[in-house]
């Protein structure tokens, strides 16, 4: 298994950097343009929610990371938020279950994002991470 990582603070001004990065290490991983673009969108939306909807628990801006894995024909990809709260995670992790059965509600507030990355994203699940925090993970088909 070969992997990548990229660590960047939890900032707006950061996401074009985060894309064109994600993006190389995509190349370097064998991906083709179209699974290095759609996972460049991938990790644009976890870091704009995370920016968004972290912006009332974050207090320590501690960096965000993005790990990326060739795992036979798949991109593995793990998404981690070190200062979400527990409550949060699981509160995203319920959010995600609702989103696999279709499109989310169009009344709720959330769900669209989760709904995206279920689309480009196969056996995405959101848990408590080891460190505590958010961790996120799934594969994209690297075809």
């Amino acid at each position: 298994m070969t992997s990548r990582e990229l660590r960047f603070p939890p900032e707006g001004a950061a996401l074009r950097e985060v894309r064109a990065k994600v993006r190389r290490l995509a190349q370097e991983l064998g991906a083709p343009q179209k699974t290095c673009d759609n996972l460049a969108l991938v990790v644009d939306e976890l870091v704009n929610n995370a920016i968004e909807h972290g912006a009332p628990y974050r207090r320590h801006s501690h960096d965000l990371t993005v790990r990326i894995a060739l795992v036979g024909r798949q991109l593995e990809v793990e998404f981690l938020d070190p200062e979400m709260p527990r409550e949060e995670v699981a509160d995203l992790a319920r959010g995600l279950a609702a989103t696999t059965g279709g499109m989310p509600s169009l009344d709720s507030e959330r769900g669209r994002g989760l709904f995206l990355l279920s689309v480009y994203l196969e056996g995405l699940r959101a848990e408590a991470a080891p460190q505590g925090g958010l961790r996120l993970h799934g594969a994209i088909q690297n075809r």
